[in-house]
């Protein structure tokens, strides 16, 4: 067995056929605070073939040069915005499943949860989470089973679980 380099499997596998089939999801996240965690989240949505990414928060606050920095060249891949918008159907195309990614009282367990096609995943900030206002405008809520000490994941992370999640259930329609 030999290593073999990413684009030269994928290239193979065409995973990317699966837009033939289901929209491409949107992610929003709710005033990050880091711009790792920014930076991250452009990569991630680069990486799953997302249509955009929406930072909710005002751009003024971050170092871009930073959050650049953290997205690679997935910053030119993607387009991505911040908004101050508080009405995420203002952001959200019609059609589109809100799903947030949260702990919450009526949230349900993401791998026993059919997710639709046509998706949009929100995750909130690094120490609140997401708000009661923008948990009510969901249509879903999800949460990812953590079975370690440390009993919250970064927010990149869990959008990623979120996401594949999305991905693994729609290939596997």
């Amino acid at each position: 067995m030999s290593y073999l380099k990413s684009n030269d499997l994928f290239g193979k596998l065409s995973p990317e056929m699966l837009y033939e089939r289901v929209p491409r999801p949107l992610l929003i996240a709710d005033h990050l605070m880091t711009p790792d965690n920014i930076g991250a989240m452009i990569r991630l949505a680069d990486n799953i073939g997302a249509s955009e990414v929406c930072f909710l928060g005002k751009e003024d606050e971050h170092r871009m040069s930073k959050i650049r920095r953290a997205a690679a060249s997935s910053r030119d891949n993607i387009h991505w915005h911040f908004s101050e918008e508080t009405e995420l159907r203002n952001i959200v195309p019609n059609g589109k499943t809100i799903i947030a990614i949260e702990t919450s009282d009526n949230a349900t367990c993401i791998y026993d949860t059919p997710l639709p096609e046509d998706v949009a995943f929100i995750v909130g900030s690094e120490r609140q989470g997401l708000s009661e206002a923008l948990l009510a405008q969901c249509d879903l809520v999800v949460y990812i089973p953590v079975p370690g000490p440390t009993r919250s994941l970064n927010v990149s992370h869990a959008a990623a679980v979120g996401l594949f999640e999305w991905q693994r259930q729609m290939l596997a329609k």
